[in-house]
């Protein structure tokens, strides 16, 4: 006298598709007014509760989509940081205001009489035990999106491998993984005054699926096609982005190793349209990419010590290629820090307060940063020196 779950959806599904399907059997399904029990909880809450009359082969078939649709919106307000903001002038990157993602579980039992004319009575499914449904799986979400083209009206489950990024760009081919979560064409025609935003999967979809998006670049070409600046922004707290609050947070480390039931930060938008990169945004760039990355490719095991290596002769040092970088504090409260080699290979530091835009001459890729920086190669230094010049420029605040 117990309940099997057969079938779950997957753990992580758009709500707005053709059904979230369970099958169910029991051992019982030859008793008088039998019926599958069962009720759906939304974080944590018991929200709905609904019996099913078992199907020719004495399975229960449950679609729980109908009323999980209900319980999730998609909210023009974004939260940036800690701002609301219109969710369409997002930069670079802004989290959904609420219940864009929700944590939900199901519970089945079912009921059945002793004859014709008794009542029923319910059962947990557990045992011949009676009271609520009590079998359950695990915890799982649903976001407030559409399946996409359904080739085949059977399937059910949409497959969000492509959308989960792990270390590799979006946009690179069809098959890769880490695509934004939607059905625009990868490459298209938009306006200079419009703006435009793209969501991407975030943190942990379920207790093993996580998705990594550490930082976004925009490359700007001219009408050649020749590239004029490439800029890359973190996807920490303080652009918008999060759970991460610092650029040199990794995912698989402390805090953010622990699965979250939280639903926070599973989907996130980030700016895309002329009118979102303003900020950014080059003389006579007339195209441009936007591509997300994954970067964290080390291990996050504790690595045994060996032995040290006995000392050989070091090899001619690698010439200094001198160049002027644009640095900018993206930030709105935080200071950042940029950490250069000058052209002397003079290590230097210099703090951003936000707002702040210099111009600093160092070698070719020798830099680090730390909080809400824009960093743009400019070309070949002017005039190579230690010392960055500039004048602080007011922060854009995103409008809310």
């Amino acid at each position: 006298m117990s309940i099997n779950i057969l079938k779950t959806p997957p753990n992580f599904q758009p709500v707005l598709t053709n059904g979230l399907f369970y099958q169910v059997s029991a051992d019982t399904t030859d008793r008088y007014k039998f019926r599958y029990t069962y009720d759906i909880y939304v974080e944590g809450n018991k929200i709905f509760q609904g019996k099913s009359t078992p199907n020719p082969y004495d399975y229960g078939i449950i679609d729980v989509s109908r009323v999980l649709k209900t319980y999730t919106e998609n909210n023009p307000i974004s939260v940036w940081d800690t701002t609301n903001i219109y969710t369409h002038k997002t930069f670079p990157f802004s989290r959904p205001y609420e219940d864009e993602v929700i944590n939900y579980q199901v519970y089945f039992g079912y009921e059945y009489a002793n004859s014709p004319l008794l009542p029923v009575t319910g059962f947990t499914g557990i045992s011949g035990s009676t009271g609520d449904p009590g079998i359950s799986t695990e915890l799982k979400k649903v976001f407030h999106s559409t399946m996409g083209v359904n080739g085949r009206s059977n399937q059910q489950d949409f497959d969000m491998g492509p959308f989960v990024l792990s270390g590799t760009p979006t946009g690179v081919s069809p098959t890769t993984s880490g695509l934004y979560l939607t059905n625009s064409p990868r490459i298209r025609n938009i306006q200079s005054s419009e703006w435009y935003t793209l969501s991407f999967t975030n943190y942990y979809l379920d207790k093993t699926t996580i998705s990594e998006p550490y930082y976004v670049e925009y490359k700007f070409y001219d009408e050649n096609g020749s590239q004029i600046t490439a800029t890359t922004v973190d996807n920490i707290t303080t652009n918008g982005g999060g759970p991460r609050t610092d650029c040199l947070d990794v995912y698989q480390e402390l805090p953010f190793i622990i699965p979250s039931g939280g639903t926070d930060y599973n989907t996130l938008y980030v700016g895309a349209g002329p009118k979102n990169l303003e900020p950014i945004l080059p003389s006579g760039a007339t195209s441009y990419t936007v591509q997300l990355y994954g970067k964290f490719t080390g291990t996050t095991t504790p690595i045994l010590p060996t032995p040290t290596p006995t000392p050989t002769p070091s090899s001619t040092p690698i010439p200094c290629v001198c160049v002027e970088y644009f640095v900018y504090n993206n930030g709105l409260e935080a200071q950042g820090i940029f950490t250069y080699n000058d052209c002397s290979r003079s290590q230097n530091v210099l703090v951003l307060n936000p707002g702040d835009v210099y111009y600093v001459c160092a070698c070719q890729g020798e830099w680090t940063i730390e909080g809400s920086l824009i960093v743009i190669e400019e070309g070949a230094c002017p005039t190579p020196s230690p010392t960055p010049t500039g004048t602080p420029t007011p922060t854009p605040t995103p409008s809310g």
